[in-house]
């Protein structure tokens, strides 16, 4: 009887030592697959990332995080297209630091099927050297394309140092995601006439529908100011945009009398600043006349 015991405790030994050794063998190419994280290769310039059905997060309840580090200071653009056998594809991404914490609004929607790109892209501003993550909680296989482009930083983040800007110039400028950071810019208005403002912004963050915003109030926000620092039209001050391909073009008001005929004469100012701490991206701005 006793041997008998000594038998069966020896079998059970051996076939948890099976076990352990197969445990061992499936984890250790796990492993080794997480150590070699996703990437864009390039620093400038497209690169592309493709997320299988088998490896979407649907199925292995894992987020893909996609490291990414630019060579230029500018702005990034992710664009997600179907890769997926099964449907069209669907999921959320993040934009987050070299620490993979999210800098970007969390969990933003994206779906490839849309008719609007503004639902399948999206525009970060990034900064040379720096390394960022792109997570990616995936429904479906997809393909993600980044293109990394520069634009110059403004180092006028104050009133004080507003940058000039001359009737029918445009000013490019780019809101670094994570860095609270504003672009100033100052217009000399010479003649007491209506004056229209046109800006355009690739951003992330804004819900919008064509040149309107729907829901979130996100993205990029433009303020204007007069000489002693006072917000001046009613009309464009606090505005969000994600702009469509023309962008959006509006009359200044002549302050908030709702006057039309023309703003006074004078030195005006023109604040460019992140809407929440989770928005960035790449703008233009002009102003002249009407």
């Amino acid at each position: 009887m006793g041997k008998r015991i000594k038998n069966n405790r020896i079998v059970s030994l051996v076939l948890a030592a099976i076990m352990m050794v197969s445990v061992f063998a499936v984890s250790v190419p796990q492993q080794a697959e997480a150590a070699n994280e996703l990437k864009f290769n390039k620093g400038k310039g497209k690169s592309t990332v493709t997320i299988s059905d088998e490896d979407c997060t649907y199925f292995t309840e894992e987020i893909s995080y996609i490291k990414f580090k630019p060579s230029v200071t500018g702005y990034i653009t992710v664009k997600m297209t179907n890769a997926s056998s099964i449907a069209n594809a669907s999921g959320y991404i993040t934009l987050c630091n070299n620490k993979k914490k999210p800098i970007g609004r969390v969990n933003e929607r994206y779906q490839t099927s849309a008719n609007n790109s503004w639902v399948y892209t999206r525009t970060y501003g990034v900064r040379k050297g720096k390394t960022y993550y792109l997570a990616v909680n995936s429904e479906d296989g997809v393909k993600i394309t980044a293109n990394i482009k520069s634009a110059s930083k403004s180092t006028a983040n104050t009133r004080k140092k507003a940058k000039n800007l001359n009737a029918n110039k445009k000013a490019n400028g780019v809101i670094i995601a994570g860095e609270n950071k504003a672009d100033w810019y100052k217009i000399n208005v010479k003649k007491k006439k209506k004056v229209s403002v046109n800006i355009t912004a690739k951003t992330n963050g804004a819900t919008v529908e064509g040149n309107y915003i729907r829901g979130i109030r996100d993205g990029i926000k433009f303020s204007f100011y007069d000489k002693k620092g006072k917000p001046w039209s009613s009309d464009a001050y606090d505005y969000a945009c994600m702009a469509g391909p023309g962008g959006i073009t509006f009359s200044m008001k002549n302050n908030y009398t709702g006057a039309t005929s023309g703003i006074d004469t004078g030195i005006y100012y023109i604040k460019v600043e992140r809407y929440t701490n989770t928005s960035s991206g790449f703008y233009t701005l002009s102003w002249k006349y009407k």
